[in-house]
């Protein structure tokens, strides 16, 4: 008994572990998304003046935009900020609005693991085959792919992890509001009272 009363709580570090590695492969995406923007910058500057180009900034522009959005999709789904039409769900009864967060969460795992099982396949035949690109470069397809998964893989665990404590939020703790806090989405009076705080808090960070 005891060990299932401290399940939320393990599920809770868990979570928080993986929200640390979640903003972590963020920054690094973001970081990504900036050197391809100057690379591409720089091979647009360098044709025009020199007529040279850097032979690869639109080549790995492809591979980072396609791993960096796959880990992103974790820090979404985690900080709530994927976009969620909730009009109709915040009308709904407490014990329908968590059913329909579960819901929500399993088809969302539905897309993650069938793009797990699509890349896997990907994967599979190109490293099999020693696939490259057709390039100058001639990059190893297998390691952006394998990066791509990578991104997919932890978007599944972290579905996964959210519906386990949803469901301990509903059969452990008895709660709706804990389960609509992990698995549903902010309702328009929370955003609003958000957006009011931010604002409350640059405006004082202003004065300062």
């Amino acid at each position: 008994m005891d060990r299932l009363t401290s399940l939320p709580r393990s599920l809770d570090i868990v979570i928080s572990s993986a929200d640390k590695i979640a903003r972590v492969a963020l920054l690094m995406g973001g970081a990504l998304m900036l050197l391809s923007a100057f690379m591409i910058g720089m091979d647009v500057v360098l044709r025009r003046v020199f007529g040279v180009s850097t032979w690869g900034a639109g080549e790995l522009s492809y591979y980072a935009l396609a791993v960096s959005t796959s880990w992103a999709f974790s820090y979404a789904m985690l900080t709530k900020t994927h976009i969620r039409i909730a009009i109709l769900t915040e009308r709904l009864t407490p014990p329908v609005r968590a059913a329909c967060d579960i819901i929500a969460l399993l088809a969302m795992g539905w897309f993650s693991t069938t793009a797990c099982w699509a890349i896997w396949g990907l994967l599979e035949r190109t490293w099999g085959r020693g696939t490259t690109s057709l390039t100058a470069l001639a990059t190893p397809i297998w390691i952006p792919q394998a990066l791509w998964l990578a991104g997919f893989a932890f978007f599944t665990l972290i579905i996964a992890l959210l519906v386990l404590r949803v469901l301990a939020a509903l059969f452990i703790e008895r709660s709706y509001a804990i389960a609509t806090l992990h698995g549903g989405a902010p309702t328009t009076a929370q955003e609003t009272e958000s957006a009011i705080a931010e604002g409350r808090a640059s405006v004082h960070k202003d004065t300062l």
